[in-house]
């Protein structure tokens, strides 16, 4: 007879990432768990206190060892992170009403996973072509992997601005890919596989990852002081890890404020990319993201250094031109499309950001 006067849920088999992250959800909103394996699992048992032991379904005291311990602990729901362990549940459970099987079977869930992102693809393939003035060469399948592989790293550059961008490389003209504020890497990552299917040139990210460069002046107090929750050295590994699976002899990062980091590029200095090698950059930049401090001094010395590099037919992208916190962004895109609106093509805002084209005749560079 269970003591406990509060239902349970419980995990069974509690051995993979899907157990855990339950596990973690349920304690957030206050919701009872018992974890249970057939197989020792330490990093489980040490995350859940307590990791009770269960015979494997195929043996024949099964049933009566998982009743006695769902009545001991007061279960009433269970979900099962196991495809094999879930079907079988659904035949056990039909037996026994007062215990309920939540969540869909793993690989149900897979193919509403695959579906759905097929669905946010094919949402926004009219969106890419709308950006692009010329014809692209991205599947659907390719767009549908890119925002897979994008979704996995933590970042703010939602699907709209995403589309946007694999949109206008279709007609960037040839030279370097350079990103102010990478953060995890998420924009990192879509800019590395455009410039690769697109043959732009090589990319260079740059982020100082530190709290003193991170600090938001002209935002409200409460912006501030997020930046406090970060751990930089977390940031900066987190970093080249997400970025491990993509080609890494074309893509070098400079982890130092803005301006230094100009003063390299400017110099034509080589870097090094994640692995060694020396990365080689033409000081002709074909698309620009410029995602760093957004304090309107802090975004108009990055436009004032980076953009006289901008190559004609070089799209800018200015990230948060619209923006809740504040508007240093807005303020030099649109002193930006006021005063060189003889020298641009396009320009329109897409995701919040702000996207520029310049003509592909005449002067390359853009004076702010």
């Amino acid at each position: 007879m269970s003591q406990h006067a509060d239902a349970a849920t419980l995990i069974f088999p509690a051995v993979n990432d899907a157990a855990l992250a339950y596990l973690n959800a349920a304690r957030n909103r206050g919701e009872r768990v018992v974890c249970a394996a057939s197989v020792a699992n330490e990093d489980m048992a040490a995350a859940a206190g307590t990791l009770y032991r269960l015979p494997s379904i195929h043996d024949a005291d099964f049933a009566a060892q998982f009743l006695a311990l769902a009545d001991a602990q007061a279960v009433t729901r269970v979900l099962c992170p196991v495809s094999t362990v879930h079907a079988f549940m659904v035949r056990l459970l039909a037996q026994h009403p007062g215990l309920q099987l939540i969540g869909e079977s793993p690989v149900q869930q897979q193919i509403a996973a695959h579906r759905a992102l097929m669905a946010r693809a094919q949402r926004l393939m009219p969106l890419i072509d709308l950006c692009s003035d010329e014809v692209g060469l991205l599947s659907l399948r390719e767009v549908a992997g890119v925002l897979r592989q994008a979704s996995l790293i933590y970042g703010e550059s939602n699907d709209d601005k995403l589309a946007a961008m694999m949109g206008i490389f279709a007609d960037a003209p040839a030279g370097d890919v350079v990103e102010i504020g990478s953060l995890m890497g998420r924009s990192a990552f879509v800019l590395l596989y455009l410039a690769w299917r697109y043959r732009i040139g090589p990319v260079l990210t740059i982020d100082p990852w530190a709290a003193a460069d991170c600090a938001q002046h002209d935002s409200p107090e409460a912006l501030q002081h997020v930046t406090d929750e970060w751990d930089y050295e977390v940031l900066s590994e987190g970093f080249m890890i997400n970025l491990v699976p993509c080609r890494a002899g074309d893509h070098a990062h400079l982890r130092l404020p803005s301006a230094q980091a100009f003063g390299v590029y400017d110099r034509r200095d080589p870097v090094l990319s994640p692995l060694g090698a020396r990365v080689r950059y033409s000081g002709r930049i074909a698309v620009i993201h410029i995602d760093g401090n957004h304090d309107h001094a802090a975004v108009q010395q990055d436009c004032a250094l980076w953009l006289p590099h901008l190559a004609p037919g070089g799209w800018l992208i200015l990230d948060d031109y619209v923006w809740a916190h504040g508007d240093g962004p807005q303020r030099v895109g649109d002193a930006l499309l006021h005063g060189q609106a003889g020298r641009i093509e396009r320009a329109f805002c897409c995701g919040k950001a702000l996207f520029v084209k310049l003509r592909e005749t005449g002067e390359s560079a853009v004076n702010t």
